[in-house]
């Protein structure tokens, strides 16, 4: 007997695939022939682009993960050839379309400052072919962007309130579509971190005096999550501090040659850095008053009687711009004024029980007060002068004959320390004596 095999044939199903890189083929593979055994086997060819996953083999049914290594769509060709025992029948093919996955070339990160605009993110990709679109999400709105888009993520204005700064963690998944499939591809982060604007806390104003040092000037912030550095300028560079500088102010020697304060103020602007980003702030001022030295000008001597009333002494000063008062000490109290005592010196009766001039040596001191804060300056001297009770020694009488010559009569005292002179009078001018005369009386 003789045994004829009919012409073996296959039916794919179906007759071509397209799939996405990475997902498996399902080729069912039949036949019409009935009453035999067919077989199958197939080759595997590559006829574009770049792909792998792909072997020749056996079997009913093509089921290979096929991944596309390019940027393209890539074919694999399978040529099934049907066989009943060693009689085989004609090839069929099958193509088998394979797109790559979506890809989105890694977006930079940004660092923008609070109230600043972001840069749009322009998202691309390596594939050549097709058409890539993509979605995004964003886990922190509160910089200022949505939770999630498609597309490119637009320009926006950055937002942060707070005192440190925050991230926005941005995921972007692509999207490759070609022949109306469309294949998702591995999603891709970015961030975005919003600086805090730059803040520093108040600084206290000063109020020294001329020739003392000030405090030294230590600025600090609320803000953390980076470095704040600071810069300052002073419009008045002649209290002996510079009109500019940066960070803290070292203390110095206040300078205030005149008669009135001076008011330098200082302007400190905080600049906030992180992730390579500077983002000003807002700036604060604070004062530095100097002073000028208290003063008093100089006081008039006096020279006064025993029993005389003095002149008030009342204290002046030239400096303008705050309150001056005056302290005093008087080293000889014995002339009616107490050792000391604050303010003027009001009237006195001077008192000198001697028999030479007391002179009492007063020593003011000025002090000037502006800002609560006191600045004495350099003491001066007057002198009280209380010269005592004129005096002059008994004179002895004398009885003389008509025509006989007096004794001369010269005038003394026991006062020292000045010059005593002598007035007299004479009610019996018929005697031969003047009425009246200075200084000794001579013989007559």
């Amino acid at each position: 007997d003789v045994t004829v095999n009919p012409t073996a044939d296959v039916i794919p199903s179906p007759a071509s695939e397209l799939i996405c890189s990475g997902t498996s083929t399902n080729i069912v593979l039949s036949t019409s022939i009935t009453g035999a055994t067919v077989t199958y086997s197939w080759t595997a060819t590559l006829l574009t682009g770049s792909a792998s996953g792909f072997t020749n083999g056996n079997g009913s049914t093509i089921t290979e993960t096929i991944t596309n290594t390019g940027t393209i769509q890539a074919t694999v060709r399978y040529t099934i050839t049907p066989a009943i025992g060693t009689c085989t029948g004609t090839p069929i093919i099958v193509n088998i379309n394979i797109n790559p996955s979506g890809n989105v070339v890694q977006a930079n990160n940004q660092v923008v400052c609070n109230g600043s605009n972001t840069i749009a993110e322009i998202f691309s990709t390596t594939n050549t072919d097709g058409a890539t679109t993509y979605t995004w999400t964003n886990d922190n709105t509160a910089i200022g962007l949505t939770a999630s888009g498609n597309g490119d993520v637009p320009v926006f204005t950055a937002i942060n309130t707070g005192s440190t700064p925050i991230i926005a963690t941005i995921t972007v998944t692509p999207t490759y579509t070609n022949d109306l499939i469309s294949c998702v591809g591995a999603p891709k982060n970015f961030t975005i971190t919003v600086n805090p604007t730059a803040q520093v806390n108040p600084v206290a104003d000063q109020v020294v005096c001329n020739g003392s040092t000030t405090t030294t000037v230590i600025f600090a912030t609320a803000n953390t999550g980076g470095t704040t550095s600071y810069t300052w300028g002073n419009d008045t560079p002649s209290i002996g501090l510079a009109a500019s500088g940066i960070e803290d102010i070292a203390s110095f020697t206040a300078v205030n040659l005149g008669t009135a304060p001076v008011i330098a103020t200082i302007t400190v602007t905080p600049i906030f850095k992180n992730g390579g980003v500077d983002c000003s702030g807002p700036t604060k001022t604070f004062t530095i008053t100097v002073n000028p030295t208290a003063q008093v000008n100089t006081i008039a001597d006096q020279v006064v009687c025993n029993g005389s009333a003095t002149t008030t002494v009342t204290f002046a000063t030239a400096n303008t711009g705050g309150t001056t008062s005056y302290t005093w000490v008087n080293d000889t109290p014995s002339i009616g004024l107490v050792a000391s005592g604050n303010g003027n010196i009001a009237s006195f009766t001077a008192i000198n029980n001697g028999t030479s001039p007391v002179i009492a040596t007063i020593t003011v001191t000025p002090t000037f007060n502006n800002g609560s804060v006191d600045c004495t300056g350099a003491a001066k001297t007057f002198t009280l002068t209380v010269n005592p009770t004129a005096q002059v020694n008994a004179i002895t009488s004398q009885v003389v004959c008509n025509g006989s010559a007096t004794t001369a009569l010269t005038f003394a005292t026991v006062n020292t320390g000045g010059i005593t002179t002598y007035n007299w009078t004479n009610d019996t001018p018929s005697i031969g004596l003047l009425v009246s005369g200075t200084g000794d009386i001579a013989s007559f």
